[in-house]
């Protein structure tokens, strides 16, 4: 990068949660950083914006949308020991490093040819009202036909959906072949956690 384009990224990306805050006040969302969020009835939406720059030399802006039940994060306190999380603001669900990433719904780059805010401005604009049409638009249902859509946190989000539809048996056989999972609170690993539990269930019959 030269020191222009250096220049010109520092004041993009300064000015990113700016233009964030100031675009989406019109639909109602709620933002922290450089996420967006919206509950509705039980599913979680969030909407990350991210502005950088390419290996191939240009500026672009990224956005990914994201969903969950709000019951996932609820079961993976519970196995961490940390049901006081279930009590904090919202926004947790959004930010915080223990919790489950939810399913993929959208992905998109643009490219801002010349690195300029008005161009940042518009593709943001863009993006939110993608969120918010996805927010009026997608059912609940879209949760469990992709929760194998991506990698990151697919063995989570099964297991702790068999948990949800207390199907204990089916949770130990999916994690037969599984390592001590993604997390650790301590002695705590989350996969052991919810091995241990299914058993319980199995033998209280």
């Amino acid at each position: 990068m030269t020191r222009e384009q250096q220049r010109k990224l520092r004041e993009l990306k300064s000015n990113l949660s700016k233009i964030l805050k100031e675009k989406s006040k019109k639909y109602n969302l709620k933002k922290r950083d450089y996420m967006l969020w919206f509950q509705k009835g039980d599913m979680f939406f969030t909407c990350l914006l991210y502005v950088g720059f390419s290996m191939d030399g240009k500026f672009v802006c990224d956005t990914i949308e994201n969903m969950k039940p709000l019951w996932i994060d609820d079961l993976l306190w519970d196995f961490l020991k940390s049901p006081e999380n279930k009590k904090q603001p919202l926004s947790l669900r959004a930010i915080g490093a223990f919790t489950v990433h939810g399913v993929d719904l959208y992905r998109s780059r643009d490219e801002l040819i010349n690195g300029e805010l008005s161009e940042l401005e518009i593709c943001v604009e863009k993006y939110i009202e993608h969120f918010y049409q996805t927010i009026q638009s997608v059912k609940p249902d879209v949760f469990y036909q992709n929760i194998s859509s991506s990698p990151y946190h697919e063995e989570l989000r099964i297991s702790l959906t068999f948990i949800h539809e207390k199907k204990y048996k089916e949770a130990l056989e999916y994690l037969c072949d599984k390592d001590s999972g993604v997390f650790h609170s301590g002695d705590i690993s989350i996969h052991n956690a919810i091995r241990e539990f299914c058993e319980k269930q199995i033998n209280s019959v």
